[in-house]
C-alpha cells in the first residue's frame, strides 16, 4: 500500500511539474493563454489514455472517429443556435467563394479526419515504437510548411524548434525500449508509410488553421493574405465540421461494420466512448484555441509533453514503468519550447501579436 501511495504522489509531482514548467515558459501571456494551454495537454492526455483502453476490446476506429467528429459539429450547432447568431455564421459562408473553401476547408476536411485515421492504420502495421519515432517529425514539417507559406521565425526560434525535435527524438527512443514489435518488414513498411502520411496530413491541418486564424502573421505587402479577415475558431470548426464528418464516415464505411459495431457495444464500451467524445470534443476546441494563441511550431511542441504525462499516469496508477530517457527528453522538449517562446518575444511583429490582451478575439 505504502508503494502504491509512492507511486501515485510521484505521478502526480511528475504531472504537475510539467504544468508548472508549461506556467512558467508562458507567463508573458497571461493567465487564459496558460490554463488553455494547460487545459489543451490534459485533454490529449486523457483522449489518448481513454482511446488506448477503449481499442483493447472495441476494435472499431473508424466508427468512433466518425462518432468524435460527429460530436464535435453537434457543439458547433449548439453554440451557434444559443448565441443567436446563426446569421452572422450564414453570412460568412455567403461572403466566401467557392474557391475560397476548396484552398481552405476542402484541405481541412480531408486532413483532420485523415490524420487520426492513418495514425490508427500505422499503429496496426508498424506499432507504436515506430509512430512514436516518426511523430517526432510533426514540429520540424509544421515549422518547415508555416515558413513556406511565408511566417517569419526568429533564428532563436528555429533553434527551439530543432531542440524540441532533438527532446521528441530522445522520448521516442525511449518508448521504442520498452515496446517490441513482431511485425514483418513488409508490414512495417506499410506503417512507416501511413504514420508519414499521418505526420503529413497533421501538419497541412495545422498550417491551413493556423492562417485562417491569423493570416497577418503570414502576410507581406505584396501577399493574398494581406486583406483576408482572421477567422474566431468557432468559425473555423463550424465551416469545416460537416465536412470532417463526411470524410470520417465514407472512411468508417470502407473500413468497418457499423452493424458489427452496435453489436459489439457494452456497457464499458459505451461508458468510455462516451468518455472519449467529452475529451476529444474538448480537445478540438482547446486545440484550436492553443493555436490561436501559441502560434503552429509552439503548439505542436507543447502537445509533445502528452507522453511524458501519460507516462507518469500510466506509472502511477496503471503499475507500468517510466523511462529515465522519456523523462530527459521532455526536458529538452520544455528546453526548446521555452526558445521558441524567447524567440517571439525578440520578434517584434510576434511580440505586437502576442501582447494583444488575453482573450480579446471574438469566439
Amino acid at each position: 500500500m505504502a508503494v502504491a501511495d509512492v507511486q501515485h504522489s510521484a505521478s502526480a509531482a511528475v504531472t504537475g511539474a510539467i504544468f508548472l514548467a508549461i506556467g512558467f515558459i508562458l507567463r508573458r501571456r497571461g493567465p487564459y493563454v496558460i490554463a488553455t494551454t494547460c487545459l489543451f495537454v490534459a485533454s490529449l492526455v486523457s483522449t489518448q489514455i481513454l482511446m488506448s483502453r477503449l481499442s483493447v476490446f472495441y476494435k472499431h476506429p473508424g466508427v468512433v472517429t466518425t462518432l468524435h467528429f460527429f460530436c464535435v459539429w453537434l457543439t458547433c450547432c449548439a453554440y451557434w443556435f444559443l448565441s443567436g447568431a446563426k446569421q452572422a455564421l450564414s453570412a460568412l459562408s455567403v461572403e466566401r467563394t467557392h474557391e475560397w473553401f476548396l484552398r481552405n476547408i476542402l484541405p481541412l476536411a480531408l486532413s483532420n479526419p485523415l490524420t487520426v485515421v492513418f495514425n490508427n492504420t500505422a499503429l496496426v502495421y508498424a506499432g507504436a515504437g515506430v509512430c512514436a519515432i516518426l511523430g517526432t517529425l510533426s514540429p520540424v514539417s509544421v515549422a518547415l510548411l508555416s515558413y513556406g507559406f511565408g511566417r517569419n521565425l526568429t533564428w532563436m526560434s528555429w533553434m527551439g524548434i530543432w531542440l524540441a525535435f532533438s527532446g521528441a527524438l530522445v522520448i521516442a527512443a525511449g518508448e521504442v525500449k520498452s515496446l517490441q514489435t513482431t511485425a514483418a518488414p513488409q508490414r512495417t513498411l506499410i506503417g512507416i508509410l501511413f504514420a508519414l502520411a499521418s505526420v503529413g496530413t497533421r501538419s497541412l491541418k495545422i498550417v491551413v488553421m493556423d492562417i485562417l486564424l491569423a493570416p497577418c502573421e503570414y502576410s507581406s505587402e505584396m501577399s493574398p493574405l494581406k486583406e483576408e479577415k482572421a477567422l474566431s475558431p468557432m468559425q473555423l470548426y463550424s465551416l469545416q465540421a460537416p465536412w470532417c464528418v463526411l470524410t470520417a464516415f465514407i472512411f468508417a464505411v470502407c473500413t468497418d461494420s457499423f452493424q458489427q459495431a452496435l453489436t459489439e457495444l457494452s456497457r464499458e464500451a459505451v461508458t468510455l466512448i462516451c468518455l472519449t467524445c467529452v475529451c476529444a470534443v474538448s480537445l478540438n476546441f482547446l486545440g484550436v484555441l492553443a493555436l490561436k494563441e501559441l502560434g503552429a511550431s509552439s503548439q505542436q511542441i507543447i502537445g509533445k509533453l502528452n507522453t511524458i504525462c501519460v507516462g507518469a499516469i500510466s506509472v502511477g496508477y496503471l503499475n507500468e514503468q517510466l523511462s529515465l530517457t522519456v523523462v530527459f527528453g521532455s526536458a529538452i522538449v520544455l528546453s526548446g519550447a521555452a526558445l521558441v517562446e524567447l524567440g517571439k518575444a525578440s520578434n517584434p511583429k510576434e511580440g505586437k501579436a502576442s501582447n494583444l490582451e488575453p482573450g480579446s478575439s471574438k469566439v
